[in-house]
């Protein structure tokens, strides 16, 4: 069974392009996508033919008539069915499998689906009860309160035009939308046709769409109606169109005026709380009058609808996704921040392997918290659904054998599980990828319903050495941090696959928590990451640009850091320093590491050398890689270094620590120079010795970039991380005999 997919679209460049890239995702193989623009100004036509054209039929509708622009798509369309969703609708990957379901049945003449509103998580639409007199009930909870589809019958089983799909020798045969609906109550109209015609409708709940609702010439953001007029001439024309023969005349009308009235009530209301100004009120009750009026007229004047004959012959042009359905691996990744909030290492590599391997056409999934006092939301971001969950305790309790955590922590592992529950049955996850920080994946290993791989980071035990106040009797650390890594080790025992950026720290991970992981559970995936984006700015050559970037903490080796600086700041005075990061936490003296450095180096004439902007947004982050000529970060441990990466894409020669994953990272002598962790000597000596060469800098830089190309591109990675995952499926399916 063939599917048309027409997406009718008006000036909605905000949200067309995120709507034609969810249906790169649709799972249902024999389809097609029909554009049907217009009369859009907004660069519409423009967007498609430069990014569509050749994938998806492209037409043009020469007026604002929704009606008339279906009824083009129609005309297009060569499926068995022709399905519908707005501009501002994202479906779900098995939406349009789903509906297919209901037209196994040869009665049945149209199919709908439940619908999301903007949140992703409400219902705006369930099971539909449409009737003649142009009103609806749209959130009925059970099938049993939808009346059958009976020819003449007051109410029938309705559907909302951003979910709704008809069979096409249907809609030939009752001849289309009735183009004197410009907009409103347009599909209703062609349900009760088939209706009368003899065609059943069905509604199916799985077959979901969210309607994230776009402002349009119609309506405001916030759904509130801008003008009347197709409204209430719409509404007029349904119910004199749609009376039955053993309706009176004058009840209809009198249904008429009660439509009129309800509007002139909700206008008034609006007018009274300063949602309208009084001009704007007037206007729109003169739009209730004149859009009744006419819509009254347009029935007497087109008593027999301005329906429309169809070419039943049109060419099949396949829509091809991105990648085929049986080739995808359906993920779900978990990371506590997420963009747009400010995010640390983890979240960074949470979305970037996330909508690579989305970009690479795999179905993926992110769970991750809510800002406080945001809302539970569902949105799809760069080809990636984003469920964003808010704090607070679960409405389910922990699994069996999860361990003990922080009630926050655990909240929030108990919350994801309950999330990915919610929508397994649309998502069908094959693998829930998170990190050992935080252990937001705990509830999920410990309810086994979820295959779980845990990528290897700095963990608590690894940082507990660099945490001098995390003394063992203090109150955080037997609260927090000691049962954070019982159960972190609980967890390296039970997850199903081990995932490792460096061979060092699963070196590392075995030494401290005294465990052996078995090499069948573990492998070898270093972390990549994208191209910088950023130009370098054209400066006086003379200068030389040093760049720290990270936390004002212990193990990041700030304090190492500005031991060295100033010595080599006095000798050099064509060093300028930028040391960018959260400058807020407090070292082991109750001051914040720059608030010593600034006391011990007041009056300082280098001082002027230094600046310290604090947190810096994304765009400022890629300036100041581009813009250094020499990074430096002497952490006392790292796992991978993300942030050496970030430099080396840019050509930077690096300077860090010989400790952990960074010897896997930086290549001594070669990318950059490596010194003993918390060595302030060796760490001055190595800066000075590249602050002297600019050659040994452009060579070190190179050698970084060609080294970050050949080896942590961030497609590389996804294409094998993805293969990995996917091969370790098939195992397991191959195992199970499926």
């Amino acid at each position: 069974m063939k599917i048309s997919l027409v997406v009718n679209t008006y000036n909605r460049m905000h949200t067309l392009p995120n709507t034609l890239d969810a249906l790169q995702y649709l799972r249902y193989p024999d389809l097609e996508v029909i554009v049907v623009d217009g009369p859009s100004t907004d660069g519409t036509l423009s967007y498609l033919n430069d990014n569509w054209k050749g994938k998806v039929k492209i037409a043009t509708c020469p007026a604002a008539n929704l009606s008339m622009s279906r009824n083009i798509g129609i005309d297009q369309a060569s499926g068995d069915i022709v399905a519908f969703i707005d501009d501002d609708g994202i479906p779900e990957p098995d939406w349009l499998n789903e509906l297919s379901h209901a037209y196994i049945d040869r009665t049945v003449g149209a199919a709908g689906g439940f619908v999301r509103n903007h949140t992703g998580v409400e219902f705006q639409t369930r099971y539909i009860v449409s009737g003649r007199n142009g009103e609806s009930e749209v959130l009925l909870n059970h099938p049993t309160d939808v009346p059958h589809a009976k020819a003449g019958a007051f109410k029938v089983p309705g559907m909302i035009g951003v979910n709704s799909s008809f069979r096409r020798s249907a809609l030939h045969e009752v001849g289309g939308f009735d183009e004197q609906y410009a907009y409103f109550l347009d599909e209703t109209d062609v349900i009760f046709r088939m209706v009368d015609a003899g065609y059943d409708i069905k509604m199916m709940p799985s077959a979901e769409v969210h309607h994230k609702y776009a402002p349009s010439h119609i309506r405001n953001e916030k759904g509130i109606a801008r003008t009347w007029l197709t409204i209430a001439r719409s509404t007029a024309y349904f119910c004199l169109q749609n009376a039955t023969p053993d309706m009176a005349l004058g009840e209809t009308f009198y249904t008429v005026e009660k439509h009129r009235r309800k509007l002139r009530t909700h206008t008034r209301w609006a007018e009274e709380t300063g949602l309208l100004p009084p001009v704007e009120a007037k206007r729109m009750f003169q739009e209730i009058e004149d859009g009744f009026d006419a819509g009254i007229q347009d029935a007497f004047s087109h008593p027999w609808r301005k329906v429309v004959t169809f070419n039943p012959d049109q060419a099949w042009q396949a829509f091809l996704p991105l990648l085929a359905p049986k080739q995808r691996l359906h993920l779900a990744f978990t990371t506590t921040l997420y963009p747009p909030s400010d995010c640390g290492g983890v979240g960074v590599i949470i979305y970037q392997m996330a909508t690579e391997l989305a970009r690479q056409g795999h179905e993926v999934t992110v769970m991750t918290s809510a800002q406080v006092g945001m809302p539970h939301t569902v949105d799809f971001e760069e080809g990636v659904w984003v469920h964003r969950l808010p704090g607070g305790a679960s409405a389910i309790t922990p699994p069996d054998g999860m361990p003990y955590m922080p009630p926050g922590v655990s909240h929030n592992a108990v919350n994801i599980l309950a999330e990915l529950e919610r929508v397994s049955a649309r998502r069908r996850f094959d693998w829930v990828v998170g990190t050992i920080w935080d252990l937001d994946t705990a509830a999920i290993i410990a309810s086994k319903r979820f295959k779980v791989a845990l990528y290897l980071v700095t963990s608590y035990r690894l940082m507990q050495d660099s945490k001098p106040e995390w003394t063992p009797d203090s109150s955080y650390f037997k609260n927090h941090v000691q049962p954070m890594i019982e159960a972190e080790k609980w967890a390296l025992n039970n997850a199903d696959l081990i995932l490792t950026s460096t061979q060092a720290i699963r070196r590392d991970v075995e030494q401290a928590y005294a465990l052996q992981l078995a090499d069948e559970r573990v492998q070898l995936h270093p972390f990549g990451m994208r191209a910088g984006t950023a130009t370098p700015t054209v400066g006086d050559g003379n200068i030389v640009k040093l760049l720290y970037l990270g936390r004002f903490e212990t193990r990041k080796g700030i304090d190492i850091l500005m031991q060295a600086l100033p010595a080599l700041l006095e000798a050099h005075p064509e060093v300028h320093v930028t040391l960018a990061g959260d400058n807020r936490l407090l070292g082991p003296d109750g001051r914040t590491y720059l608030q010593a450095f600034q006391q011990e180096n007041a009056g300082a004439a280098w001082m002027s050398r230094v600046e310290i902007p604090g947190l810096i947004d994304e765009q400022r982050l890629q300036q100041v890689y581009a813009d250094c000529d020499i990074f430096v970060a002497p952490s006392r441990y790292e796992s991978f270094g993300l942030i050496y990466l970030e430099a080396m894409r840019y050509g930077k020669a690096c300077v860090g620590c010989s400790s952990g994953g960074v010897v896997e990272i930086v290549q001594h002598g070669e990318t950059g120079l490596l010194v003993p962790p918390e060595d302030v000597h060796a760490l001055h000596d190595a800066l000075k010795q590249l602050v002297q060469s600019a050659e040994l800098r452009r060579q070190y830089g190179e050698a970084g970039l060609r080294r970050f190309e050949e080896s942590f591109t961030l497609s590389a990675f996804a294409t094998r991380l993805g293969l990995a995952l996917q091969e370790r499926l098939e195992d397991r399916k191959s195992r199970s005999g499926i």
